[in-house]
């Protein structure tokens, strides 16, 4: 028996490809059910990651039906509200609602797959395998369990003690429902896709999702001790006092209380040793910045191989872990690279001095800086 900790959209990508092909698994997921609590922004499904993974699922013609058209355009202003670059899109990285994906792969595995509200408490090493407790008490076995638990995964620990550093980025995150009636400014300022908005450290990142909603992400340069309270739209409008008045203006209400989000990130290029019955995919692998875009597509790549590679060997698991262990560091490290690169450009003193560079040299029509 195979168990999977944890059901974002990783999880049940690899226990549906395997479900497929005659593999038996369980999941555990800690939230109560599907809709439980909302499941951040919209992603990009990327082509050498996020797409070859669906369509080994069978998943992908499913998952463009979800896509935001025109969601992947692209606005980088300053602190005044000036338009420095801007790129309509060319449907090559379409954008997708996160949450909608999530359901698009849960509602596809039979019922029964996952077993909702089970929050694991802690996983121990038996001579058989694994023992699983829940915070509810109940207490499983596992011949073999992957962790697909996020950042704070309960399955790293019996590989490795790395654990997730802090950036010194954190993110508020702010939600704003019927953007045309009841937010006109903000939808103004968001455009049709992504919008950044950078200077001397700090930042507003936001994007239009389906259903007239927007999210926009407050980046704060914080010390770690600071990142676990819950901030106000007022103490918001107060970090950015030199900015122009209509992202003040957005920040200083929203629907629903902002949330906090600190940004951590596992060491570049480290991975655990092979270790009998047990392995990683996901952020519980390789958690990083948001600013390679790969999130959740090596997530899903990850199930993607890990499917290959039990399926390759159903007879010695160990054998398939490790054959997809090494597949995955390679891929990952250059991602890795490139988040931590561009979460220091984008929050450098000179912001948006490096990212407006980096926009300008992809060159094309569409990527020309708009002044």
């Amino acid at each position: 028996m195979i168990t999977i900790i944890g059901a974002g959209v990783a999880g049940p990508l690899l226990a549906y490809i395997l479900g497929k092909n005659g593999v038996t698994v369980t999941v555990l997921e800690a939230d109560i059910s599907l809709d439980e609590r909302h499941q951040g922004g919209m992603l990009n499904l990327n082509e050498g990651t996020g797409k070859p993974a669906l369509e080994a699922a069978g998943l992908y013609e499913q998952a463009m039906r979800l896509v935001l058209q025109g969601g992947d355009a692209m606005l980088l202003r300053d602190r005044t509200g000036k338009v420095l670059f801007q790129d309509a899109g060319n449907g090559l990285r379409p954008e997708i609602d996160r949450g909608a994906l999530r359901r698009l792969v849960v509602e596809a595995l039979p019922e029964g797959v996952i077993r909702w509200n089970s929050k694991v408490k802690s996983i121990d090493r038996t001579d058989n395998g694994f023992e699983i407790v829940l915070t509810d008490g109940a207490v499983l076995t596992s011949d073999a369990v992957i962790g697909a638990d996020g950042a704070w995964s309960r399955v790293r620990p019996l590989l490795t003690a790395q654990k997730p550093l802090y950036t010194g980025m954190t993110f508020v995150e702010l939600r704003y429902l019927d953007a045309d009636s009841n937010y006109p400014e903000a939808k103004r300022i968001v455009g049709d896709g992504l919008m950044f908005a950078l200077s001397h450290g700090r930042g507003l990142l936001a994007h239009r999702e389906p259903d007239n909603e927007l999210c926009f992400y407050a980046a704060l340069n914080l010390p770690e001790d600071m990142v676990r309270r819950q901030f106000t739209n007022a103490e918001l409008v107060e970090f950015f006092p030199d900015w122009a008045g209509d992202y003040r203006t957005v920040l200083s209400r929203s629907d629903g209380a902002p949330i906090t989000r600190p940004i951590y990130a596992l060491p570049t290029g480290e991975f655990w040793p092979h270790a009998h019955g047990a392995t990683l995919i996901g952020d519980a692998a390789h958690v990083m910045s948001p600013f390679a875009g790969e999130g959740v597509n090596l997530a899903m790549a990850d199930a993607a191989d890990l499917a290959a590679a039990i399926l390759a060997h159903p007879h010695d698991i160990d054998l398939a872990f490790s054959r997809y262990e090494a597949t995955m560091a390679a891929r990952t490290i250059s991602f890795q690279e490139e988040s931590a690169a561009n979460l220091t450009l984008a929050f450098a003193e000179d912001a948006p001095a490096g990212f407006l560079a980096f926009f300008e040299s992809l060159g094309g029509p569409e990527g020309e800086a708009q002044r």
